[in-house]
């Protein structure tokens, strides 16, 4: 902004006063917010998918480098009716707080600062740069939801290209059995990492060399339909070279490294056809109304001072939230059990699930009749979710990794007293030692599998005041038939018709007097 106004005296000092208010105001939205921006940050580091992030903010200011021409014309003007959308995206925030959703919460903050660029700089500037601006929503590293149905269309995309080559094999789940080799689509090759690669090029390539929407629309469906059916294309030939190679080629680190040559390859052949129909650059010359409207420094302050109390009202009322204490009562959980006939376990047993940000964890066991294996129940409770102490956090476990290994995975369906739930099953084994798992989370009085139904009832609970959140697994040693051992936990499961009541209690009679306990 600075050359901006050099280049220009007479909008230096517009220039200068707006980007310095501009300036101090992202830097209060980034301190604010900084866990949000932080958590954005990590996967950037840590996940390849969404290394490109690092270039958006640079791709961004390059592209309002490019307009400086047209904004030396423009003297920025604060648009303070902008400021109504804050409330909103504010709530939008909270939402995503409540639900621990990340990219709503990330969303969120990256058009707060969309929101002030434009209350501070005006609508003129918006015109102008309207593009650079919006581009920022690529700073949110979202599309892991997308993982399984990119695995689902590319293992079947696989399956129909090797029938129609006649080449035996044999399909389960996302894994080929050929008849030389065993091969996986796994999560890495779902293609995620290709798709969001050439979606956000194809977006900035549209608004570089389209001008007509029509080709605009037909190059970004092409950014989403190529990646699916190019990665197609690449699992089959992996497997393929593989295949006829007798796994010289295509196995082990090769497939990487042909994979991304494949990849590559396919966004060079997008970029080339998409350049033949181009647009001519002079269709997109735009020439901005000239703003003779210069604002005091008095009503720039007003506006700044605004949006500031705004900004800082929503991580505020969060703080204030989130220091009222709330802790579980576990007795009351206890008390329901062992009215049951359940009994402490001895936590130094081999089975132990690991949920470090749990506020009360219980571990209780109901011994079976004729000397066979007892059950054993863990409740992982949360009587408020936070950033890093929520039920579906990444560090949650259902069994000591360390100790146990997964064998096998499935749903089952039991009943607990007159209610039907469905529970996830899994078989782990240590050695010759083998255990039957069933698990499900717990919120707003529903039981279910789903991490993301857990975040949505989350937010829904917390409007409510009903915002504890569970983990409740069930655990027996597999000492014959598996089907005995699912027995013994329907059998356990039974007998716990009360349990989603109780520990809605557990959560509402932690909390203090003042706080309306009942």
């Amino acid at each position: 902004m600075t050359a901006i106004a050099d280049a220009n005296p007479g909008c230096a000092k517009p220039w200068r006063d707006h980007g310095l208010a501009l300036g101090a105001v992202i830097l209060l939205i980034v301190l604010e917010f900084h866990s949000a921006l932080y958590a954005a940050l990590q996967v950037w580091l840590v996940s390849p998918t969404y290394s490109h992030c690092f270039l958006i903010i640079p791709i961004s200011a390059w592209l309002v480098w490019e307009k400086r021409d047209a904004l030396k014309t423009i003297k920025p003007s604060v648009a303070p009716h902008f400021l109504w959308f804050v409330p909103v995206l504010l709530v939008l925030w909270w939402l995503g707080e409540l639900s621990a959703i990340n990219e709503v919460r990330q969303y969120a903050v990256v058009a707060l600062i969309q929101v002030m660029i434009v209350t501070i700089l005006g609508i003129e500037v918006l015109r102008v740069i309207w593009f650079p601006i919006l581009f920022l929503f690529f700073l949110v590293p979202t599309g892991e939801y997308l993982i399984f149905p990119m695995e689902q269309f590319a293992t079947r995309f696989v399956d129909v290209c090797l029938n129609l080559l006649n080449i035996p094999h044999f399909t389960e789940g996302t894994t080929f059995e050929l008849t030389n080799g065993r091969f996986e689509i796994a999560e890495a090759c779902a293609g995620l990492r290709f798709l969001v690669a050439t979606v956000t090029l194809g977006v900035l390539f549209s608004y570089l060399v389209y001008r007509k929407i029509y080709k605009v629309v037909l190059f970004l469906i092409a950014s989403v339909v190529v990646p699916l059916i190019g990665n197609g294309l690449r699992c089959v030939g992996i497997i393929l070279l593989a295949h006829f190679t007798s796994n010289k080629y295509g196995a082990g680190a090769d497939h990487i490294v042909y994979g991304w040559g494949f990849n590559v390859a396919i966004l060079l052949i997008l970029i080339l056809l998409g350049s033949l129909f181009r647009d001519d650059a002079q269709e997109a010359a735009f020439v901005p109304t000239p703003n003779g409207k210069q604002d005091t420094f008095q009503h720039l302050a007003i506006v700044m001072a605004i949006a500031a109390i705004l900004v800082s009202a929503g991580p505020a009322f969060a703080w204030w939230r989130d220091a009222r204490p709330a802790l579980p009562n576990a007795s009351v959980i206890i008390d329901y059990l062992q009215a049951g006939g359940w009994q402490e376990k001895d936590k130094s047993d081999n089975w132990l699930p690991h949920f470090p940000g749990a506020d009360a964890q219980v571990l209780m066991s109901l011994g079976s009749p004729l000397g066979a294996p007892p059950i054993d129940l863990f409740v992982g409770y949360y009587a408020r979710p936070r950033a890093g102490h929520t039920v579906t956090a990444h560090l949650n476990l259902a069994w000591d990794e360390s100790a146990w290994n997964g064998a096998a995975s499935g749903v089952a369906s039991a009943s607990t007293g007159r209610n039907e739930i469905r529970l996830q099953e899994i078989v782990i084994n240590s050695g010759p030692q083998k255990r039957l798992i069933w698990s499900a989370y717990w919120v707003d009085g529903h039981f279910t599998l789903s991490p993301l139904t857990v975040k949505l009832l989350q937010a829904k609970a917390a409007f409510e005041g009903q915002e504890g959140q569970a983990f409740v697994a069930l655990s027996t040693p597999v000492d014959g038939p598996v089907e005995d051992a699912r027995a013994r936990l329907a059998r356990g499961l039974s007998g716990l018709g009360q349990l989603s009541q109780v520990l809605d209690r557990a959560n509402k009679l932690a909390m203090p007097p003042h706080e309306g306990a009942r």
